[in-house]
C-alpha cells in the first residue's frame, strides 16, 4: 500500500475513534442531564437551575407536617431521616443501582422524639428528649445517655460530632420567654461517644435548632421570641467554649429582652450573622466540596419561618459566604428562586444589622415553597444537597449535569 494511501487510512482511522469518544461524551453528558432525570420537579419549586438540578427523593403528604425534621447522609449513600411524633428514623436507600436514593424504609422505631441525627465510624448517633441513641448499621440499638435536660420548652435539637471524637447537642431553653436556672438549658453540650463526661460548651440560647462544624468551628442558629416582631433577632452563632449568648435578656445585636441588673448584653457574644424576626433558622450544614458551581465552602440553612407571624423571612434555603476570619460576606438564596425575578440571588451582608433579602415577597406572589417550610439540610459525600420541607418532602440538588458514581465523587473546595 502507498505510503500516502496508509497515512489517509491512518488519519481516518484515528478520526473515527476521536468521534467515537466524543459521541460516546455527548451520550453520557445526555443521559445525565437535568431534563431527561425521572424524579426532576419541574415548575412546583424555584431554584437556580442553570446550575443546579432540583429532584425528588421522598413526597407523600399523608406523613404528618413535622416530620424529617432532621435529615443525615451516611458514606454508602443512605440517607437518613428522623419522625419524631411517630418517634421513628427513616432510612432512603438507592435500590436500581444509580446511587440515587429512592425508597424509604423505617430504620429505628420506639424512640424519644428523635431530632438530631450525625453519622459517625459505622453508626447513626440520634437525640430524642432526654435521649441519645447509637444506632448501627444493621438496626441495632443502644440508648448512650437518657439524662439530657428535656421537659418542657423546646426539643432537643441537632447533633454534631467533631474531630476530638465528642458529641455535641443542642438543648433547647425551657420556655419561650422567660427567665430560668439550669445551666445545662438553652445549651449546646459535649460528652464523649460513650454517653459519659457530659459538659457544657457554650448556654444563653433560646433554640439552638442545630449544629454543624465548618472550618473547624462549631456553629449554631438561635430564634427569637415570637413576641419579637420587628428587628435582627434571630442568629447565627459561632460557638465559643464557656461563651454565654444572651438568651433570655439580650435578643440580635444589643436588643434587650428581659431587664436584669446581674447580665448586661455587652457580657454576650455577638452573633455573626443576624436575620429577620420570624425567620426561624431551623437546620444548617457545611458545605466544603465544589460540586454546585458556586457553593463551594458555604453554610447552608435553612430558615423555617413562623406561621404566627406576618412576614416572610423564612420559607426559604440560604448559603452564606465568609470572609477568610468567619466574617460573613454574603447570603445567596439556594430555594426559592427564579431568574425571572430579575433580582439578584447575592446579597452582600450589613453587619449593621437585618438580613432580610429581597425576594422577601417571592411566597406572597404565589411561587416558591410557601406555606410549607424547611425543615433539615444535610449534604453528603457527593457533594449533592438534599433538603426536607413539611408536607412529607425530601428534595435533592444536584449538578445540571451529572458524571457516573465512580467518576463524580466530591471533591473539596479549595
Amino acid at each position: 500500500m502507498p505510503v500516502t494511501a496508509l497515512l489517509a487510512r491512518r488519519t481516518l482511522i484515528a478520526l473515527c475513534v476521536l468521534l467515537g469518544s466524543f459521541a460516546g461524551q455527548a451520550q453520557q453528558a445526555e443521559l445525565g442531564k437535568c431534563s431527561l432525570r425521572p424524579r426532576v420537579i419541574q415548575g412546583a419549586l424555584f431554584v437556580d437551575n442553570r446550575r443546579w438540578c432540583v429532584e425528588s427523593v421522598v413526597d407523600d403528604p399523608r406523613i404528618e407536617p413535622m416530620a424529617f425534621t432532621a435529615l443525615e447522609a451516611a458514606p454508602d449513600g443512605t440517607l437518613y431521616a428522623t419522625r419524631p411524633l411517630t418517634g421513628q428514623i427513616m432510612a432512603v436507600r438507592d435500590t436500581d443501582g444509580d446511587d440515587y436514593p429512592d425508597t424509604m424504609e423505617t430504620f429505628a422505631a420506639g424512640l424519644t422524639l428523635p431530632n438530631g441525627l450525625a453519622y459517625h465510624q459505622g453508626a447513626l448517633y440520634a437525640a430524642g428528649g432526654a435521649n441519645i441513641y447509637r444506632i448501627s448499621d444493621k438496626g441495632e440499638k443502644a440508648q448512650i445517655a437518657a439524662d439530657l435536660p428535656s421537659g418542657g420548652g423546646f426539643w432537643t435539637g441537632g447533633l454534631a460530632i467533631g474531630d476530638d471524637d465528642r458529641i455535641y447537642a443542642a438543648v433547647g431553653a425551657p420556655c419561650e420567654n422567660c427567665e430560668f436556672d439550669e445551666a445545662d438549658r438553652g445549651a449546646i453540650l459535649s460528652m464523649a461517644l460513650d454517653g459519659s463526661d457530659q459538659q457544657v460548651v457554650a448556654f444563653g440560647f433560646r433554640r439552638p435548632a442545630d449544629v454543624a462544624f465548618y472550618r473547624g468551628q462549631l456553629w449554631t442558629l438561635d430564634s427569637s421570641p415570637r413576641q419579637a416582631q420587628q428587628g435582627a433577632l434571630d442568629e447565627l452563632n459561632q460557638v465559643e467554649r464557656g461563651g454565654w449568648y444572651g438568651f433570655p435578656y439580650c435578643l440580635g445585636k444589643d436588643h434587650i429582652n428581659i431587664p436584669s441588673d446581674e447580665r448586661g448584653c455587652a457580657q454576650s457574644i455577638q452573633p455573626r450573622l443576624l436575620f429577620g424576626a420570624g425567620a426561624t433558622p431551623a437546620s444548617l450544614a457545611a458545605y466544603p466540596y465544589a460540586t454546585l458551581p458556586g457553593v463551594e465552602d458555604t453554610l447552608i440553612v435553612a430558615l423555617g419561618g413562623d406561621p404566627a407571624q406576618i412576614n416572610f423571612s423564612g420559607y426559604k434555603v440560604v448559603m452564606i459566604h465568609f470572609d477568610e476570619n468567619n466574617q460573613p460576606l454574603g447570603v445567596t438564596l439556594l430555594l426559592p428562586y427564579r431568574y425571572e425575578s430579575l433580582k439578584p440571588a447575592f446579597e452582600p451582608y450589613d453587619s449593621d444589622g437585618y438580613f432580610s433579602p429581597h425576594v422577601i415577597t417571592l411566597s406572597e406572589q404565589g411561587w416558591g415553597i410557601y406555606p410549607q417550610q424547611p425543615l433539615a439540610v444535610a449534604v453528603n459525600s457527593r457533594g449533592w444537597i438534599y433538603i426536607s420541607l413539611t408536607g412529607g418532602q425530601i428534595i435533592a440538588l444536584r449538578p445540571v449535569h451529572e458524571l457516573p458514581p465512580d467518576e463524580s465523587a466530591a471533591s473539596p473546595a479549595k
